[in-house]
């Protein structure tokens, strides 16, 4: 043999670094990962740190995450990470290279023609498996996406233009009815169904009916003008200040009184500023000025305060994460007083996602400001935690202003909104 050949330990590396995420994952100790189809995610508890949902496996990007620690891109960091192993010692290594492979690490010789011909017809039979595998995982998510869509643009469509969510809105923002803003896209529906389990980790679970009364519908839109999904928050008329119901869980705990169905990252809650063509629901194009935040009712309430401006296309992007866009995971930084116990109950820092956007974004990762939009005005939450909102509003700061409009941030005194400002009759004064 020649001094060029390979060991088999580097040739056991070598296909190990091979191994794609999904083929791995058969052979870790993660068989009871929830699968959240909708975003190709599986979720659960970590067999590292614990937690409930802690670990998050994405086959398909790849990435994993874990809340206890970190994350990575590839198999061999995933199998060192829930077994307890350091990568940068040699023995843990190659110990991880063995899980993913689901073999025993070989002796260090070198490999003759026979276990060439076995190892690349290894390395084919996994590369085949791998795509079919992916090919399955796409279909199934996006066969359970258009689904989702569906669902949510029907019951958008089959509410009721006018109903109880103008009361809502009247009541929340402390004024008369008629002097509300337009928003001629927002609707009722009657009787909407609160499903809890239905939509959490295991989208397979039986899914429990907590309560029907009515909730307001609004669409997400595409850039594209298509309605891929839908915003509900139920409605509480008796219940102050918020007029929305108080719902909890069979153990107490409180759970959201908005809900969102279908797909809504990249898309935007249109209030203001749009017309319907041809099915399609589009921003108008002579209106320079944008105006978002995160919430329905936190916009209308500037809306509400400025008029609304003839000029100003005025959408919700439904939660902070669809507003600010993904961060730059390698930009993270340590919260400056807040800490949280490990496992082993030792406190330890609490991250906040990074100011900077993540490079090579796509247009279905977070809103996107209107085509000719000059200038932009973003609303903050000041009843949301002060470090984490700050960083992910100068993110969305960054990522709307990179084609060149103008961006200013518009922020309510600390631990208020700016609908609850109006409906303390303190915003203008």
């Amino acid at each position: 043999m020649t001094a060029v050949r390979s060991s088999l330990r580097d040739l056991f590396v070598e296909e190990a670094r091979g191994v794609e995420m999904a083929a791995a994952l058969s052979n870790l100790p993660l068989s009871h990962l929830n699968d959240r189809i909708a975003r190709g995610e599986l979720i659960g508890a970590c067999p590292a740190c614990g937690g409930k949902d802690r670990l998050g496996v994405n086959p398909g990007k790849p990435a994993w995450v874990c809340r206890g620690s970190d994350g990575g891109r590839d198999a061999i960091g995933l199998a060192a990470h829930v077994l307890g192993l350091d990568v940068s010692r040699s023995g843990d290594f190659l110990e991880a290279c063995a899980a993913v492979l689901g073999r025993p690490v070989p002796g260090d010789t070198e490999e003759n023609d026979a276990e060439r011909r076995d190892r690349e017809a290894r390395i084919a039979e996994r590369k085949r498996q791998n795509e079919e595998a992916a090919a399955k995982r796409d279909r199934e998510a996006n066969d359970f996406r258009a689904a989702e869509q569906s669902r949510a643009r029907g019951k958008w469509l089959h509410a009721k233009l006018d109903g109880l969510h103008v009361t809502y809105l009247a009541r929340r923002l402390d004024c008369y009815a008629h002097e509300l803003p337009v928003a001629p896209l927002l609707r009722t529906s009657p009787a909407e169904t609160y499903w809890y389990g239905k939509d959490d980790r295991d989208p397979r679970s039986v899914p429990v009916e907590l309560f029907t009364r009515p909730a307001m519908v609004a669409p997400f839109v595409a850039p594209s003008g298509h309605v891929i999904g839908c915003h509900l928050t139920w409605i509480d008329l008796d219940r102050r200040p918020k007029f929305r119901p108080v719902i909890l869980d069979a153990k107490g705990e409180p759970l959201p009184s908005k809900k969102m169905r279908g797909t809504k990252k990249g898309g935007m809650i249109p209030l203001i500023g749009f017309y319907e063509l041809d099915g399609l629901i589009l921003p108008d194009p002579h209106r320079p000025r944008f105006v978002a935040g995160e919430g329905i009712e936190n916009t209308l309430a500037i809306a509400l305060a400025e008029g609304p401006r003839a000029d100003t296309i005025y959408a919700a992007a439904g939660d902070l994460g669809n507003l600010a866009g993904p961060a730059d995971a390698k930009r993270r930084f340590a919260h400056p007083t807040l800490k949280k116990a490990d496992k082993n109950g030792v406190m330890r820092p609490v991250w906040i996602a990074s100011s900077t956007p993540k490079l090579d974004q796509t247009l279905d990762d977070a809103l996107q400001a209107p085509a000719g939009v000059t200038d932009i005005l973003l609303l903050a939450d000041g009843d949301s935690e002060v470090h984490a909102t700050a960083s992910a509003m100068a993110r969305a700061r960054t990522r709307l202003g990179a084609g060149g409009a103008r961006v200013d941030v518009l922020w309510p005194p600390r631990g208020y909104d700016f609908a609850d400002l109006l409906a303390l009759s303190s915003l203008g004064q």
